[in-house]
């Protein structure tokens, strides 16, 4: 990065937060170089390098200086001009310079893990430091160029890498897991973001669609996102079951014995609806759909013991007492003791292929040791973004592989209330709606909630100028949310760079986005019900309304058309990634067989969400576990 280039930057982190810390700028290039492709990385320090062009800011701002020779006042409208340009690559790079500067601000503490920028939203960060107690778990540890042998290697550690580890050991396969994050422990989870973020979450949080149209928040961790996920436990819904046996001819799924494994790893996870105590959230969302006369339920959760009061809001960065029954605790407790061996921060760079079978995989450690795994079976587990940039990179050519991706969109409607919510705190998720899951041949949305700390509110506010994004922080401890998961229909794709990283491509589809209206408007009337002063969207320009006169609402979606719902219009998040890999029967259209079975290349296994032939409609980790589950006495059958 050049000088020049890091005086735009802080000059754009001025702007848009004055008065932040003096290395803003130099944080901010710090979580570049670690979080992101090199093409990204070339991309950023391009924009600065336009924003200090005289010519180019005299032709589309009429300001013939250096962004850094302009007033501030000229500095903020050239930066609003670009957050709701008609351009959508402007509205992408006004997202890149927010998005990382707001959330720097907002996450990075100081050597007392304080921050403070606090105090003034009225966020109290972690109430406790962690816990001082042992690991449970002992990973073996890499220390020079090795090769490891064994009956299987499992890339991944999540919801189905661990369960199909455990199942495997527990029949008597000697097995090795590999995981590209590190190893984590309740002493490790310090409950501050900047800390949970970088360890816990892939690319820190920062991984988005090739347009950052949509950020893709996904664990990458020992654990995966079992560690950070919300506990939310459904079954697959039913008529996903129907679907996915009539329309793939997967009849498996419409059967007892995935009712079996289903009901198995409930089990294990000792899933409930005996720990929902609702937080200030949750109590808003139950009050707007009790009066409006819609659906809520109890969100079964794979909790034991949990206290279910304000720290539980921190668990999305790891749970502290070990009440979520993340893999963590459970699955790989359960391989280790059975004889597995685990290896954390092992990067598998490509399944090793010999004539034409699957013969291992070759992965980098610790980010500087070759490591090389022998094995006649691989089951691939990294996740529906790099289950297939590891096969692409491997030479596996079917057609269907990395297309197909189900993103889940996820978005919401805030709510200011008179009374505090401090909607950071309480269980993670406890109560949702199905009021409107079907619309559509079973797409639509479901309400949920979710804890809502600095960095997400600082994605989710509207910048206008500096003033109005620091007043409506300073609102967080007032504001509630509706959010809303939608069950997309039309899917993206994922691909890799020349250096093997994976791309994603996805735009939401008409289809889609009508559900995502038709969303907005239900949420602003929960909301409404609920009893919130005002009601607002997050997209790239600030619509908001104050419900009192009966055409308040209409006149608002009006407001909300007119903002658009294109990239970089609308705040869209993925919690759940699916469908890269997909299942079938035919295989031209499929990846794996219904065994999970990679077509044409013997000995190699996919078992996650990639699998999955569709959106499955509900938070999906019980779904991935129960298909491992079975992946896993497929594999078995295969190799007896």
């Amino acid at each position: 990065m050049t000088d020049r280039a890091l005086r735009a930057l802080r000059a754009v982190c001025a702007t848009l937060v004055p008065g932040a810390r003096p290395d803003l700028a130099e944080l901010v290039v710090a979580r570049l170089a670690r979080h992101s492709r090199d093409a990204d990385r070339a991309e950023f320090f391009r924009l600065l390098r336009i924003f200090e062009s005289r010519v180019v800011n005299f032709l589309i701002a009429g300001i013939p200086r250096a962004f850094t020779a302009m007033s501030p006042a000229q500095q903020e409208g050239y930066l609003r001009g670009w957050a709701t340009s008609r351009l959508p690559l402007r509205r992408k790079a006004f997202q890149a310079l927010k998005r990382l500067t707001t959330a720097v601000h907002y996450t990075a503490t100081d050597a007392a893990g304080a921050n403070p920028a606090w105090r003034a939203i009225g966020y109290p960060g972690p109430s406790a430091p962690p816990p001082n107690q042992p690991a449970r778990l002992s990973p073996l540890s890499i220390e020079r160029d090795t090769t490891l042998e064994c009956d299987v290697v499992v890339v991944g550690s999540g919801a189905g890498g661990a369960v199909v580890a455990a199942e495997l050991a527990a029949a008597g396969k000697d097995v090795v897991v590999l995981d590209k994050g590190g190893h984590y422990e309740p002493a490790d989870f310090t409950h501050r973001e900047a800390d949970g973020l970088e360890r816990l979450y892939d690319a820190a949080g920062l991984l988005a669609t090739r347009d950052l149209g949509l950020l893709v928040l996904q664990g990458s961790c020992l654990g995966g996102g079992t560690v950070v996920n919300y506990t939310t436990s459904f079954h697959t819904p039913a008529g996903v079951r129907a679907e996915w046996a009539r329309e793939h001819r997967l009849t498996h799924f419409d059967a007892p014995e995935f009712t079996r494994a289903l009901d198995a790893v409930a089990g294990r996870l000792g899933v409930n609806t005996a720990h929902n105590a609702p937080s200030g959230r949750d109590r808003l969302l139950i009050r707007g759909l009790e009066r409006l006369g819609w659906h809520h339920g109890l969100l079964p959760r794979n909790v034991r013991a949990c206290p279910q009061d304000d720290e539980c809001g921190f668990c999305g960065y790891g749970c502290r007492r070990d009440a979520k029954q993340s893999t963590l605790v459970t699955y790989l407790r359960d391989a280790a003791a059975r004889g597995a061996r685990i290896v954390a921060g092992a990067e598998a760079r490509r399944v090793v292929i010999e004539a034409g079978r699957a013969r291992g995989v070759d992965a980098v450690a610790d980010g500087r040791f070759a490591l090389r795994v022998r094995a006649p079976a691989v089951v691939v587990a990294a996740g529906a973004i790099h289950s297939p940039a590891l096969l692409l990179r491997s030479g596996v050519t079917r057609p269907a592989l990395g297309r197909h991706l189900a993103l889940h969109p996820a978005t919401a409607v805030f709510g200011a209330m008179d009374d505090e919510v401090r909607p950071w705190a309480g269980a993670l998720q406890a109560h949702y709606s199905d009021q409107f899951a079907d619309l559509d041949a079973g797409y639509g949305f479901k309400f949920e909630t979710a804890p809502i700390h600095p960095s997400l509110f600082a994605l989710a506010v509207p910048w206008e100028s500096a003033r109005q994004h620091r007043e409506r922080m300073a609102q967080l401890s007032h504001t509630t949310v509706a959010g809303l998961l939608l069950r997309d229909r039309d899917g993206g794709r994922v691909t890799v760079d020349n250096d093997g990283k994976p791309v994603i491509e996805y735009h939401v589809s008409r289809y889609d986005a009508a559900h995502l209206r038709r969303g907005l408007a239900a949420a602003g009337e929960l909301l409404e019900a609920a009893g919130a002063r005002e009601i607002w969207a997050p997209l790239a320009r600030w619509t908001s309304y104050r419900p009192g006169r009966a055409a308040a609402r209409d006149e608002w979606l009006a407001r909300v058309d007119a903002a658009g719902y294109g990239v970089n219009q609308l705040l869209l998040v993925s919690f759940h990634q699916m469908a890269t890999c997909r299942m079938g029967t035919d295989r031209r259209s499929s990846v794996v067989n219904p065994e999970n079975a990679v077509w044409d290349v013997p000995g190699l296994w996919v078992a996650d969400a990639s699998v999955f032939p569709s959106a499955s409609g509900a938070n999906p980790m019980l779904t991935i576990m129960a298909i491992a589950h079975r992946a896993a006495a497929c594999i078995l059958q295969r190799s007896a």
